[in-house]
């Protein structure tokens, strides 16, 4: 239940920081700003056990939604880098704990490999459409 919590949370913050910031056109450090002051007021006086963490993963996953509209031109995309910084989260939960630059450096690895992933699923459907793949 916690880890389905953390990737909800991940992916509604990714998708409300990408809306803030290109469709609203107020910025990434704006939206970033927002969805992290919300997050940190918010979860730790709703939910005083699991607060701090679910504040930690919606700031993690608001820099995971800084993105360039360039590099990812919908917002349906935010969803899995949302789920992408959700999951690396939880992974790494208990690596490089007090390590600064922890949270966006998880934010670039979900982004990457979004970027990644569309990359390859380009490259093969051009290859189908050559023929080069069966």
């Amino acid at each position: 239940m916690d880890k389905l919590v953390i990737i909800l949370v991940s992916i509604a913050a990714a998708l409300i920081t990408y809306y803030i910031s290109i469709t609203m056109n107020k910025g990434a450090v704006f939206g970033s700003a927002i969805v992290t002051l919300v997050a940190g007021f918010i979860f730790p006086h709703f939910f005083p056990d699991k607060g701090a963490t679910l504040a930690a993963v919606a700031t993690c996953a608001s820099y995971a939604g800084m993105v360039a509209v360039g590099k990812f031109p919908k917002i349906q995309e935010m969803v899995a880098v949302g789920f992408l910084a959700g999951i690396i989260f939880i992974a790494t939960t208990t690596a490089f704990v007090g390590v600064g630059g922890r949270l966006g450096t998880i934010a670039a690895v979900a982004g990457l490999s979004w970027l990644g992933i569309k990359k390859l699923y380009g490259m093969t459907a051009v290859q189908q459409k050559e023929g080069m793949v069966e």
